[in-house]
């Protein structure tokens, strides 16, 4: 059960009617019950896996949290422990392709058969985040082992996020849940437009892009070009729609989670398009690894210059590298996604390493930081380094990705069009990019029908239900990100 199902929407209905009708000291149990059903209908085997999870980070955490002496011991244990956990899963595929080079393909062995179980990489995530915080004592240690199950289940956020801080999210899991009018009608229109992104953007996009990119060898340079640039929509539709379905639906029973998106390709620099792009992944890349990072290196160099930059600098990029290599290895077991990765870290050190040469650009030319020609520059920009970040993440392998952008770079043949797709897809991209630049400039929140008139607004909302029926790809096709 797919949130691009029907049988999603049916199930989410059946869970908000009973968890609105039933006591509040039971809410937390109905909701519990109907997060490990929806796992179950999902890949029921792994359900022990993560049983086994939280109810040994419920005692790790009660243990970080009232230890004195072997503390640091426990927490250090308990982090280690769950990241072993999931590289083993999310690495072993590496490994196997590894034994099968080596002992032959015929060769049987079911240990091979393991896969990555759905939403792993975030359920363990959500995981390190709270022991943490423990750690750092913002939170106490949750004592209910069943609401702790409950934020860690909780079915809108399991699969992909957003990966939710604990102070945030469990105390939600105590407040008694009254239907609420305005915030499950504000839930149902985030779902439209998340479902909009998926079904008409995302796999209308798909459709060209891997006709493009899986046969990469027999399509022009100018293809490819085009595929890029639809790529880079498509993942965004994909993975925004998907955060649209799941906060929409958790408003749905009532409870508020981190909007994940914030319009990415409308910033201006890397920099704003990470403080955009998976929004709480960043945050958590940052309070967890670049600032920890940074700190230890801070304490370790004495010097103040080296090569005449401060050494703050040289920190910043030290921090920037090692964060952005560990993201891109989380994506993926592949060079290709280091190269992902490293390619944001090298974009953000030399932002900051010019900062006073920009300046100074600036100065001398007369262009104010604020202008909209310069905001315009600094998106369109910004677009094309992440375009281009974009082919190492979308090919198979690093040959394919270099291969692909000498090919981009050549431009030489014909531009491969499918006259369907290619009309749908751009329908839905003009109607996306206009709502969205409705939303930035006109700072009306994140739906895109934000009217004072009643009339006109659900005039809008079916109109983009209609759009959704007539051209959106009802193939099942699973969201991007759950191969992370």
């Amino acid at each position: 059960m797919f949130f691009n199902s029907l049988s999603y929407l049916f199930f989410l209905l059946a869970v908000a009617i009973v968890v609105y009708i039933i006591p509040g000291k039971y809410q937390w149990i109905w909701l519990l019950i109907c997060s490990i059903f929806f796992y179950y209908t999902l890949l029921p085997t792994y359900l022990i896996l993560f049983f086994v999870l939280i109810i040994l980070n419920y005692y790790l955490g009660l243990a970080i949290e009232n230890s004195d002496i072997k503390r640091n011991f426990i927490f250090i244990l308990s982090i280690c422990f769950n990241i072993i956990i999931l590289a083993f899963f999310k690495y072993f595929g590496f490994f196997q392709s590894l034994v099968i080079e080596i002992k032959g393909r015929s060769v049987y062995d079911p240990l091979l058969k393991i896969i990555l179980p759905v939403g792993l990489s975030f359920f363990i995530f959500t995981i390190l985040s709270y022991l943490i915080e423990v750690k750092r004592g913002t939170i106490n240690a949750e004592r209910h082992i069943g609401i702790f199950a409950g934020y860690l289940l909780f079915f809108p956020k399991i699969m992909q996020g957003p990966i939710e801080k604990p102070g945030k999210i469990i105390p939600q899991f105590r407040e008694k849940k009254c239907f609420n009018y305005e915030l499950v009608v504000e839930g149902l229109k985030l779902m439209l437009w998340g479902y909009f992104k998926k079904l008409v953007v995302a796999d209308r996009l798909a459709i060209y892009v891997d006709a493009v990119y899986n046969n990469y060898e027999q399509h022009s340079g100018a293809s490819l070009l085009l595929a890029t640039i639809f790529y880079s929509f498509q993942i965004y539709a994909d993975f925004s729609g998907y955060t649209d379905i799941a906060v929409g639906s958790a408003k749905v029973l009532g409870f508020n989670l981190t909007n994940n998106f914030n319009r990415p390709y409308f910033a201006d620099s890397i920099k704003e398009f990470w403080n955009r792009w998976h929004i709480t992944l960043s945050v958590w890349l940052r309070d967890y690894l670049f600032l920890p990072i940074a700190v230890f290196f801070t304490g370790k160099i004495k010097n103040t210059k080296y090569f005449g930059l401060p050494i703050e600098k040289w920190i910043f990029m030290l921090a920037t590298i090692i964060t952005f290599s560990i993201c891109g290895l989380w994506h993926g077991e592949g060079l290709n996604f280091l190269i992902w990765g490293l390619l944001f870290g090298i974009y953000l050190t030399i932002a900051n390493w010019s900062l006073s040469l920009q300046k100074n650009i600036r100065k001398k030319l007369d262009i104010s930081k604020k202008s909209k020609l310069y905001r315009v520059y600094g998106i369109i920009i910004t677009f094309l380094l992440v375009s281009f970040t974009w082919i190492f993440f979308r090919a198979d392998t690093t040959r394919d990705a270099l291969n692909i952008i000498e090919s981009i770079l050549d431009l030489e043949g014909p531009l491969f069009i499918d006259r369907r797709t290619m009309v749908f897809s751009l329908v839905g991209l003009v109607l996306l990019y206009y709502l969205e630049a409705k939303i930035e400039f006109s700072q009306s929140g994140y739906l895109p029908f934000k009217t004072k008139h009643w009339l006109v607004e659900h005039l809008a909302y079916a109109a983009l239900t209609m759009i959704i029926l007539l051209i959106g790809v009802f193939d099942g096709g699973q969201f991007i990100y759950f191969q992370f």
